[in-house]
């Protein structure tokens, strides 16, 4: 009988029990934490047992590969803690693998389920099968790193219902006049356990498993909400602020690939009326180089309907001269590891004096990222870099502290600082 019991990150099968049965459909298939599993099939003069399973492997996956019914049963032969691998998950994986491997997957399942039917057709088979042996510990790792992702993946889930993602604003300033000129909106995640957690750690897993629709979904709409509000803070401090304050939010290259990524555009300027030239759009050149057309199609809406486009991360990829000429861009950011290292290496600083040229003759503005140090940025300002962005400046901060800044930003103590520093 069943008699399981789940939580949001195990299901605890106790001994004896069924996990599932032969014939029903599959909804989940099971990384196995602890205890001990056998897979089997059901007969009146005796079972066939198939394998046994443990720590480290995996049972069900199966019926949610080829989307048939269970080929046979599973029950705990200990107590047994497993995590599920939900069928919306695997199929999201599935889609983005090559389609020779997915064949070559189709063809196994195949030649598996034809031995289950022999199986099934053999009289008198009372006795067990051999069982394989347990995998060996060098499939930790690997075990370890699929448990990881399905448990962060399905926090992720539950901390968008929750409510626990927040927007951060990190200042963008006018280096000639040290004058603000925005914020890059900055995604963090306020883990109840886990505290304030960098985009670095979630994101990868975010696109994996398809919920980074949810998350960019998310950034948009906060950045339709808070930009009146920052706007409404420059009118305190004109002197100050560099023009109209812009607002620069990051987006996947899976979000550009998706069908409703115009749409979600579109309703944003129609449901919340700010004004599409105080937005951009930021994508990497990494992100950019999965399906450079589908990227050009996408931006090229974005940039129909108003907003800006800043490639991120400019001079880090194989292709960066081609998009300039592919890509309706408006704004390109020099990665943090050439201003680095940009007072000291000479290479470096050749490669950012390259960069400003060609984006002066193609009358695109530069904003130099991670400045950290006041001679960092005299440089810069020197070379013609137009803005920059980093610790220097201000870190990334929550909304309110963001208003703050914009409210108090004074371009005299922000020079006298710089220069302290």
């Amino acid at each position: 009988m069943n008699a399981l019991h789940t939580s949001l990150d195990r299901t605890l099968v106790p001994a004896g029990s069924l996990l599932f049965s032969a014939g029903e459909p599959g909804d989940a298939a099971y990384l196995i934490v602890g205890g001990r599993l056998e897979v089997f099939l059901a007969r009146p003069e005796g079972d066939i047992v198939l394998a046994h399973r443990g720590p480290g492997e995996i049972v069900g996956e199966m019926a949610i590969l080829d989307r048939r019914p269970r080929s046979a049963s599973v029950r705990a032969l200990e107590d047994s803690a497993l995590v599920a691998v939900t069928e919306q998950q695997l199929a999201h994986r599935i889609a983005e693998t090559d389609p020779i491997l997915c064949m070559c997957l189709g063809v196994v399942l195949e030649r598996y389920r034809e031995t289950v039917a022999l199986l099934e057709q053999m009289k008198g088979a009372a006795s067990p099968m051999p069982v394989p042996a347990l995998r060996p510990s060098a499939t930790d790792g690997v075990f370890a790193a699929a448990l990881n992702t399905l448990v962060l993946e399905r926090e992720i889930r539950s901390g968008v219902a929750d409510g626990q993602f927040e927007m951060h604003f990190q200042p963008i300033v006018r280096l000639a006049s040290r004058r603000l000129a925005g914020f890059e909106a900055l995604m963090r995640w306020r883990h109840p356990q886990r505290g304030l957690v960098p985009p670095s750690a979630f994101i990868p897993v975010a696109e994996s498993s398809g919920l980074i629709g949810d998350l960019t979904g998310f950034a948009l709409a906060e950045v339709g909400r808070v930009l009146p509000e920052l706007m409404l803070g420059a009118l305190h401090n004109p002197r100050h602020i560099d023009g109209p304050l812009f607002l620069s939010v990051n987006v996947s290259g899976h979000d550009l690939a998706a069908a409703s990524f115009p749409q979600m555009i579109a309703d944003l300027i129609s449901q919340t009326g700010i004004a599409p030239g105080s937005l951009k759009i930021e994508v990497t050149e990494s992100l950019l180089m999965k399906d450079p057309e589908r990227a050009a199609e996408a931006l090229a809406g974005c940039r129909r309907a108003g907003l800006g486009v800043a490639i991120d991360d400019f001079g880090t990829g194989y292709s960066s001269l081609s998009y300039l000429s592919t890509l309706p861009v408006t704004t390109l950011k020099i990665d943090r590891a050439f201003v680095r290292t940009l007072l000291v290496d000479q290479t470096s600083r050749r490669i950012v004096q390259t960069v400003l040229r060609l984006a002066d003759e193609l009358e695109i503005p530069v904003v130099a990222e991670g400045i950290e140090h006041a001679e960092e940025a005299d440089l810069l300002t020197e070379m013609g870099c137009a803005f920059g962005q980093g610790y220097l400046f201000g870190h990334p901060a929550p909304l309110e502290a963001a208003i703050m800044t914009i409210r108090e930003w004074n371009v005299v103590d922000r020079s006298l600082q710089a220069k302290a520093s």
